[in-house]
């Protein structure tokens, strides 16, 4: 997905905005409009962000609950994660969400 594509045209978030609320440990539409103020004009976006918050990887298509059931099953390094769930073994541009999930557990 394009980082600078615009996710949320009323307040002007991007896809890479997103993520790096995600990053910052944001989990739910809330945390994000908090963190970045999308979804909080007109609300059309609010969807799309849901997605973007499901997904973990985009090359693997590995979703949150994946990286987060590897985690709590005891992968507990990227690698470990990357073994079984496939996130962060292509482009490795995910490998700092998976971190963050493997450190705050969430």
């Amino acid at each position: 997905m394009a980082g600078d594509r615009i996710v949320c045209r009323c307040k002007n978030v991007s896809y890479i905005d997103i993520r790096k609320a995600m990053i910052a440990g944001a989990r739910t539409l809330d945390e994000i409009k908090d963190m970045t103020g999308a979804a909080t004009g007109c609300g059309r976006c609010a969807g799309e962000i849901e997605k973007i918050l499901a997904s973990v990887c985009g090359c693997k298509n590995v979703s949150l609950e994946a990286v987060l059931d590897a985690v709590n099953n005891g992968a507990d390094t990227t690698d470990k994660v990357a073994e079984i769930t496939g996130a962060g073994s292509a482009c490795g541009r995910c490998k700092a969400l998976v971190q963050n999930i493997i450190d705050i557990k969430k």
